[in-house]
């Protein structure tokens, strides 16, 4: 557009004819007050008739044309004509042709739409009648619902909060703030309680195949969910995840789960005896489980699905089951850009379904029997060792914030097996039970390390001489106190010994 001008300023001229732009600016010359100012005029007309000719001669003086590209000019003493002065440069200066009006754009013309295809790209099959969601549930659908609209009446029952927990996977946490939580200590007067059994007509128990749809049962039976190697193989599997994987993760109580996998009428959960598969198969070394490349990850990939399948079928309904085959589950990675299936993301699911258990908590006070209250310590704590591992080995953020658990601290009595009527077949190795122990510490150590070293919060304040000193005398007191069975030496070296060294 054209440059808005006062009423007696001539029209915008051609851009091609400089020489006409200062003719028009000439009857203005009059109206500037200053000889300064009519100065600069004529200063302007000769700068334009250097510019229709640049090849004349030019006197290079104070406040005249140098060359044909740039004027000195003194600025005028009075006001208005520094004003007339800076309408006529605005104006001779600036592109003197119409801006050519703008048409209006466009609409964009539709993408053509594939034949049998709607607008989204769905084959229009697929958005029919059979599209549409299920408006009434089937009678067990219905049943169940009814029994979970009547589960919260079951809380309120006289004497509820101090039943015997008979099974630790059937578990209900109230946390001190919520609704319910209040009105059951309004109700029975209990303030240190937080876990409670599981009404009788709540699930926790293991899903039968009668519980599973069609759909369901056709996926578990081609990802082949069912299915179990050859016993001989099975065997050695089981064997090396005991062996390898179990001390630096004791979340199976080894001679109940034994015991189970040699009674062939009370088998183990299928999903944690795939989940054990899985973890035994990264670091069994028979080879009918390797490649062509003596590569174990297509047998753990096997495993990994199988295992998965279960766990989205919900086929497993035991919380204590779910929360350690999740943690097995981080066995199998596909690689450094996976995110949703790696040892992170399985550790995180396996944490929160634990916090919904309330594993986070005490349960020295819970009616849990002897047996399941040091397996949930050790499952607690096992969930505390990858949470600060995986945040340092991966630079991922801690999940567990310390602050909000209050379990105790694990012991050497914590390892022992044994049931109330039955004596553990297998007994704990000192060996593993120490690295364990100090596995634990080194982790503590570690969250303290992140949190002072390498958090967000930690960039936005000064470095602290105080945190460096506090984290180094931590590690060195920990190596100071290392028992001798776990005391890594170079003169005489121990697996478990090396591998807690080579964390600190």
């Amino acid at each position: 557009m054209a440059p808005v001008l006062p009423r007696a300023w001539p029209a915008p001229c051609d851009r091609g004819r400089p020489n006409k732009l200062a003719n028009h600016a000439t009857p203005w010359v009059g109206s500037l007050r200053c000889c300064q100012s009519r100065g600069a005029m004529h200063q302007l007309r000769g700068l334009f008739d250097r510019v229709q000719d640049p090849y004349a001669e030019t006197q290079e003086e104070p406040n005249q044309v140098k060359g044909n590209k740039r004027v000195c000019l003194g600025l005028p003493s009075h006001r208005r004509c520094r004003t007339i002065l800076t309408m006529m440069l605005r104006f001779l200066f600036t592109r003197g042709e119409e801006a050519e009006p703008k048409s209006p754009p466009s609409k964009p013309e539709p993408l053509p739409v594939e034949s049998g295809k709607d607008a989204f790209g769905y084959q229009r099959s697929r958005m029919a009648v059979d599209g549409m969601p299920v408006t009434s549930l089937t009678e067990s659908q219905a049943a169940q619902q009814a029994s979970h609209n009547t589960m919260y009446a079951q809380f309120m029952k006289p004497k509820f909060a101090r039943a015997p927990i008979k099974e630790a996977g059937r578990v209900a946490y109230l946390g001190e703030s919520s609704n319910l939580s209040l009105l059951v200590q309004d109700r029975h007067g209990t303030t240190d309680v937080v876990h409670y059994p599981l009404p009788p007509n709540m699930g926790g128990t293991p899903a039968r195949l009668t519980d599973l749809d069609s759909l369901e049962l056709d996926i578990l039976h081609q990802r082949g969910a069912f299915l179990l190697p050859p016993k001989p193989l099975c065997d050695e599997l089981v064997e090396a995840y005991f062996k390898w994987v179990a001390p630096v993760v004791p979340i199976v109580n080894r001679s109940r789960f034994m015991r189970q996998y040699r009674d062939p009428k009370n088998p183990p959960s299928l999903l944690l005896l795939q989940a054990i598969l899985l973890a035994g198969s990264r670091v069994c070394t028979n080879p009918q489980l390797m490649d062509a490349n003596g590569s174990t990850t297509p047998a753990a990939m096997t495993f990994y699905k199988r295992a998965k399948a279960l766990y989205d079928a919900n086929y497993e309904d035991d919380r204590v089951t779910i929360v350690q085959a999740l943690v097995l589950l981080g066995w199998y990675w596909e690689g450094p850009e996976d995110v949703t299936k790696n040892v992170f993301y399985w550790t995180r699911v396996a944490t929160v379904v634990a916090q919904g258990s309330g594993m986070h908590r005490s349960v020295e006070s819970s009616q849990l029997t002897k047996p399941d209250k040091r397996l949930w310590k050790r499952i607690w704590w096992t969930l505390f060792t990858r949470d600060r591992s995986v945040a340092v080995a991966l630079g991922r953020p801690i999940g567990i914030n310390t602050d909000d658990s209050d379990v105790g601290m694990l012991t050497e009595d914590d390892f022992i097996e044994d049931e109330i009527d039955i004596a553990a077949e297998y007994q704990p190795d000192p060996v593993h039970v120490q690295f364990f122990l100090q596995y634990v510490k080194l982790c503590e150590i570690m969250g303290l390390v992140l949190s002072q070293q390498y958090s967000v919060a930690s960039k936005s304040r000064r470095m602290n001489a105080m945190d460096l000193t506090h984290s180094d005398m931590a590690l060195a007191d920990w190596l100071q106190n290392c028992p001798k069975e776990v005391c890594w030496q170079r003169q005489r070296h121990h697996f478990w010994a090396a591998l807690l060294h080579a964390n600190y």
